[in-house]
């Protein structure tokens, strides 16, 4: 079922998209590498999120220094791959990455770019790990159409440039983005997305898949999410699972943010990136109100994450 939010705005449902995103970051960081069953019920201490808000922090950067897209300036596909690629490199050098529990991949991209300052190469192949599409929400916030799926590629092939992971970017950037616009979260924006999938977003990967599975799991009902019924079933540590776990957890509790996102973190695999991508779909759908308060008073850096959220969809085009 399709869910329509009581009435959160546009600027407010923007806003929410990257704070339930930090929020769920934060919530999974201390079950990430719980590999057994103690994982649903362990108690969760709240300290600082990950590399996933802290990435998602600097690609917001590269988007406000590019600006808006428009008619009379269009889309420049090397000046936004060399402003991502610089981002990176800073956040590569932030004294704060080594505690924020960065991937390797992720770090390796960095290292590329700075070493040959070139995005098209700079990306590891070989790595289908989730590395790139955790950090999507800003792309969604500030463009939309053609813009946002380009935007959303290169993103991804600074670190990593495997089909699998191109793909999970594209379609992830897309499902926030599409319902930011709309209002409405539900079955029928996956089955849009597994169409654009199989025809012009494919990239040779297989991330259709992996959103198949996720709605046939979403209609089950079932009380815990189901890692191996996620291909490529390892728990969301690579782009396919890690997206389709997400989209699984927003589709199964879509009124609920907070009890999505603890489903979400509560899983044996990693936790704080399918956490948080579940907290920015439904972010998107239900707004500020939607999260639990408690979260949002201790949230590291909260008024900063906001402040580029306000800036980002003020940019939207």
């Amino acid at each position: 079922m399709d869910t329509q939010p009581p009435n959160p705005n546009f600027a407010d449902r923007a806003r929410a998209a990257l704070l339930a995103h930090a929020c769920g970051d934060r919530f999974g960081a201390p079950l990430e590498f719980v590999s057994d069953l103690s994982v649903r019920t362990r108690a969760v201490h709240l300290g600082n999120w990950t590399d996933d808000t802290h990435m998602s922090l600097y690609l917001g950067e590269a988007l406000l220094a590019y600006g808006p897209i428009t008619d009379q300036s269009p889309f420049a596909a090397d000046r936004f791959g060399t402003l991502v690629g610089e981002a990176f490199v800073r956040w590569l050098h932030d004294p704060l990455t080594p505690t924020t529990a960065p991937g390797n991949t992720c770090l390796t991209g960095a290292r590329h770019f700075e070493r040959d300052r070139d995005w098209k190469t700079s990306g590891i192949r070989s790595s289908d790990g989730c590395g790139a599409v955790m950090r999507i929400v800003p792309i969604a916030l500030a463009w939309r159409g053609e813009a946002l799926l380009e935007a959303a590629r290169i993103s991804a092939l600074v670190t990593h440039a495997h089909p699998n992971a191109l793909e999970a970017t594209m379609a992830g950037a897309w499902l926030v983005g599409r319902i930011l616009d709309t209002g409405v979260w539900g079955a029928a924006c996956v089955e849009d997305a597994i169409r654009h999938l199989n025809g012009p977003w494919s990239q040779g990967g297989n991330l259709a898949a992996s959103l198949n599975a996720a709605l046939e799991w979403a209609q089950r009902g079932e009380e815990w999410l189901d890692e191996p019924a996620i291909p490529p079933g390892d728990g969301g540590w690579r782009s396919g699972s890690a997206l389709g776990l997400a989209v699984a957890a927003a589709l199964r509790w879509p009124a609920d943010l907070g009890l999505a996102v603890e489903k979400a973190a509560r899983i044996q695999g990693d936790s704080d990136s399918v956490a948080c991508l579940t907290g920015a779909l439904l972010g998107a759908a239900l707004g500020t109100a939607a999260i639990p308060p408690a979260w949002l008073a201790t949230l590291p850096r909260r008024a900063e994450i906001a402040g580029l959220a306000d800036r980002l969809a003020a940019i939207r085009a």
